[in-house]
């Protein structure tokens, strides 16, 4: 491999290029040689294979064909109430008239029927066989042929049985057995017997035309040959391990076959009448003669293209060569341009191509690193934009430079920012987060696209907000009306597909693009006013009024205060400003979403505080205090909620500071067992849910509560077991159940320990007093 690598190294470009003209030319037909070698290989096996599936169809259906009609037959005569009742009461005299009503049944219906076979009765109650095998004639069932068989079935109690010939000795006939009747209960009265003869099933093998190296077989469902063009394997089992294989697992096995030392293609059909297998077989060297036959003619036709092309790419190769050498010549120097400066001027171009290649292959570097780029770039100057640091001169330059489709003298900033963003943050992963994001970005940017009379581009100045900037050619109220109704689809479009809302501010339009700085700063103020809008808006300048403006101050001071009082422990101040704010904001809002959207502003400045005193809000906060919140029907529910829970809760664990760890721990414990006390509850579980060992869990509870943690946990299920006796009529054993007894003796001995009296005795004894009369109705 070196030494071809080192003579390539070494070959002119002129030497190059004809061997790889040559290569271009033979390659593609040496492939196509191989492709139709292999093809028409293909086409004859595949030839093989159809005249296969004719051949086993065409048998299948004749076969299948002559079953039915017997096991049609056997049906028509075993379900006839003439035969059933000769059977079971048996051929004697009392019954000559019905014996013989039967008999001629069974010749009547042997002599229309298209298919020749013989019929037998066999009353196995009474040891008799009628037969028309041979002539007419009833004898007992010890001189009948198949009394082995008979015997056989009738041990088993089979509904129909097929028998292929020669299965059992002297048995060269096709045997269809059924029951009579047909429909028995526990055993059958007695049988009927369908005798074909071998021979028909082999005239259908027979009457198939073959061909030369060719086998047929027919196997019923046992693997038994029924049919062959060779007499001798009717009635063997497979007797071929290979075929055997390829007979249970047709997908499984190899399509070629070795049987008695010759190679067959196999292709078989399998009846879904009566599960017999048609297996057709050929002497794969019959194929592959013809094969070779096509693949010599193929590869012929090929050498004879091979040197034709090498003709071809010899003379093709120089005269294509006399342009390049040309130009080989210019650019080594050489002025006269002939193309016959020698080998150097010949290898020249091979310099010039790796110069050129090399030329290119630099420059896609740096156009697929400025790409890469390129977004970065263009985010940095919209942040700039947005925060005033260009002036109109750069910025021209920027949007030429970057191709930003930004145009106009007057401009207007819309910002989306997404509602809750606290929640989002912690509902969603980061990566989740950034694609949400992006989403919203591409979908402002569509709904831009949309609108021809004016251009937008989009920036994210901050996390969970997006801005865009709009460029106009002229101002007027229609076309302010244009960019308030492409903004405002922006709410709905979120709503519908995202799991969020957003709240959309828009600015008055300014001139010139120094002005798009003051249009950013002005929606920033306009989002503010969500505090008292509510969530899922459209904020405008015109839009709001100035009772808004105003209340929104005095309620953000209100709050101030609140969260001021709970971080001193003043819970009472606390809820005096509450009220007070309470009684003020009906006054500037009649949106309950807004309502509660000032609730939600509230907790966020008291999970803020939290946060500067160096505590984690979620210890304050078990559960979700938004979703409790939104859960809320009426400001009374909001406000009771606060002061009676929220309020309390952060007051307490704030000042968990000052007491003591143990304190808080075991009243999380207890809690926990007052919320948790219908669940399986263990030392063990309860210590590993808050992070503690049994045994320092065990010795803490006792201290705080001066009683055991499993004394206390029966005592607390039996308060609430006696509440259920008294004020429910639910069942003792459900009781125990639902306060996790294993078993209602366990339930009843534990209460009578701690009660006294057995659980059953207490419910009857507080039922009774319930209903005792009152002093008055002893009066009556």
């Amino acid at each position: 491999m070196d030494k071809l690598r080192r003579l390539l190294a070494n070959t002119t470009f002129k030497r190059k290029l004809y061997l790889y003209s040559l290569l271009l030319y033979i390659v593609p037909v040496l492939v196509l040689g191989m492709l139709s070698s292999m093809i028409a290989s293909s086409m004859v096996q595949d030839e093989v294979d159809h005249n296969h599936q004719i051949i086993l169809k065409q048998i299948q259906f004749q076969v299948d064909r002559f079953l039915q009609t017997l096991e049609k037959a056997s049906i028509e005569l075993a379900n006839n109430s003439l035969i059933e009742k000769s059977v079971q009461l048996g051929p004697s005299m009392q019954t000559y008239d019905l014996t013989m009503d039967a008999f001629e049944l069974v010749q009547k219906q042997r002599s229309f029927s298209e298919v020749r076979y013989d019929i037998s009765v066999i009353y196995t109650g009474f040891n008799k066989v009628y037969s028309n095998r041979n002539g007419n004639g009833l004898y007992t069932l010890d001189d009948f042929q198949y009394r082995d068989i008979v015997r056989q079935i009738s041990a088993q109690y089979s509904t129909q049985v097929v028998i292929s010939p020669r299965t059992y000795p002297n048995q060269d006939e096709l045997l269809v057995i059924r029951p009579v009747p047909l429909f028995y209960s526990e055993k059958p009265d007695g049988y009927l017997m369908l005798h074909a003869p071998s021979d028909l099933l082999s005239n259908f093998v027979q009457s198939v035309q073959l061909g030369e190296h060719r086998r047929l077989l027919v196997l019923d469902k046992d693997g038994t040959v029924a049919a062959s063009h060779n007499p001798d394997e009717i009635g063997t089992r497979i007797y071929s391990t290979e075929l055997y294989r390829y007979w249970s697992d047709p997908d499984g096995a190899p399509s070629i076959l070795h049987l008695d030392g010759t190679d067959y293609k196999v292709s078989m059909e399998r009846s879904a009448f009566n599960n017999w297998t048609y297996l057709a077989l050929t002497d794969n060297e019959m194929l592959t003669v013809k094969a070779k036959r096509i693949q010599s003619l193929t590869w012929t036709i090929v050498a004879i293209l091979v040197v034709l092309w090498m003709l071809i790419a010899l003379f093709g190769a120089k005269w294509m060569y006399v342009p390049i050498q040309r130009l080989s010549a210019k650019f080594s120097g050489d002025g006269n341009g002939n193309g016959r400066g020698g080998k150097a001027q010949q290898d020249g171009l091979e310099a010039l191509d790796s110069f050129i290649h090399h030329v290119v292959q630099t420059n896609d570097r740096l156009q697929h690193r400025l790409n890469e780029q390129l977004p970065y770039f263009k985010e940095t100057v919209l942040q700039q934009l947005l925060r005033g640091e260009m002036d109109d001169q750069d910025i021209r330059e920027k949007t030429e430079q970057f191709g930003f489709p930004l145009k106009g003298s007057w401009f207007a900033v819309a910002l989306v920012d997404v509602d809750e963003f606290g929640r989002f943050r912690e509902t969603y992963r980061e990566k989740d987060r950034s694609l949400m994001l992006y989403a919203l970005r591409k979908m402002c940017e569509e709904l831009c696209e949309q609108e021809p009379a004016f251009t937008c581009i989009t920036a994210a100045p901050l996390p969970g907000q997006v801005a865009i900037v709009i460029g106009l050619n002229r101002i007027s109220d229609a076309v302010e009306g244009e960019i308030r109704e492409m903004v405002g689809q922006i709410n709905g479009k979120v709503r519908q597909y995202f799991q969020f809302s957003v709240t959309v501010a828009l600015s008055r339009p300014v001139q010139s693009y120094r002005g798009i700085s003051e249009a950013y700063q002005q929606a920033l103020e306009l989002l503010s006013y969500r505090l008292l809008l509510g969530h899922n808006q459209l904020i405008t300048s015109r839009e709001l009024l100035p009772s808004v403006q105003q209340s929104r101050t005095a309620i953000i001071k209100r709050q101030k205060k609140i969260v001021a009082s709970i971080a001193q422990g003043d819970l009472e101040s606390a809820g005096v400003e509450l009220e007070d704010m309470m009684r003020e904001v009906p006054l500037y809002v009649q949106n309950s979403e807004t309502v509660l959207g000032l609730y939600a502003y509230l907790i966020g400045e008291l999970e803020v505080r939290i946060q500067e005193m160096g505590l984690d809000p979620k210890a304050f906060f078990p559960d979700d205090p938004y979703k409790e919140l939104y859960a809320k029907t009426s400001i009374t529910e909001v406000t009771e909620w606060l002061t009676g829970t929220i309020f309390p809760a952060v007051a307490r664990h704030m000042g968990s500071l000052r007491t003591s760890r143990q304190k808080s721990a075991i009243q999380q414990v207890l809690d926990y067992i007052h919320e948790r006390y219908d669940t399986d509850l263990s030392l063990q579980h309860v210590a590993d849910h808050f992070g503690m060992s049994p045994s320092l869990l065990s010795r803490t509870f006792k201290e705080e509560t001066d009683v055991n943690f499993g004394d206390y946990l029966i005592q607390y299920r039996m308060e609430k077991a006696k509440e259920l006796l008294v004020h429910t009529d639910m069942p003792i054993k459900d009781i125990s159940e639902k306060l996790c007894y294993t078993s209602v003796q366990n339930f009843t001995r534990i209460f009578k320990q701690t009660v006294q009296i057995p659980p059953g005795q207490y419910r009857k004894q507080f039922r009774d007093h319930d209903d005792e009369p009152g002093p008055e109705e002893n009066q009556k």
